[in-house]
């Protein structure tokens, strides 16, 4: 049995293990917005999502992690679909994720009805020089 909330302070260890990308001061505003959830299958984190508005005024999930072993078993489907009903309920229409070109989550997003609506190339040497590719779904 599992259960999707929002991040809570003792939640953080987990956290920061899972999102390299994320700092303090960021971790705490995501906390005190409820704009992060954690996934727990038996008492047991095993996947967080953490989004931002995009001009202010679009939920943009910026980060979808689920642990490795449990991939492809639904996890990422209900815990997306979950946030999706929590942007409804909040008042929004659209929701935005991005991904890499042709990475595992790109197909994933496409699947849950994301369609691409442009890209960008950010020189970073962490990704390779790849496409991010912007993705919108209306709720």
């Amino acid at each position: 049995m599992y259960i999707i909330r929002y991040v809570k302070e003792s939640d953080k260890a987990f956290w920061f293990n899972a999102d390299m990308n994320i700092d303090e001061f960021t971790f705490d505003n995501k906390l005190r917005n409820n704009m992060a959830y954690i996934f727990e299958d038996r008492h047991l984190k095993i996947g967080i999502l953490r989004y931002s508005l995009f001009s202010d005024h679009i939920p943009f999930c910026n980060l979808l992690c689920i642990s490795e072993k449990y991939r492809h078993k639904g996890c990422g489907r209900a815990l997306i679909q979950y946030w999706e009903q929590d942007m409804k309920a909040r008042g929004y229409s659209l929701a935005m994720a991005s991904s890499y070109i042709d990475d595992e989550i790109h197909s994933f997003y496409r699947k849950m009805g994301y369609r691409e609506v442009g890209g960008i190339l950010i020189p970073d040497a962490h990704n390779d020089n790849k496409m991010e590719i912007i993705m919108v779904k209306q709720l």
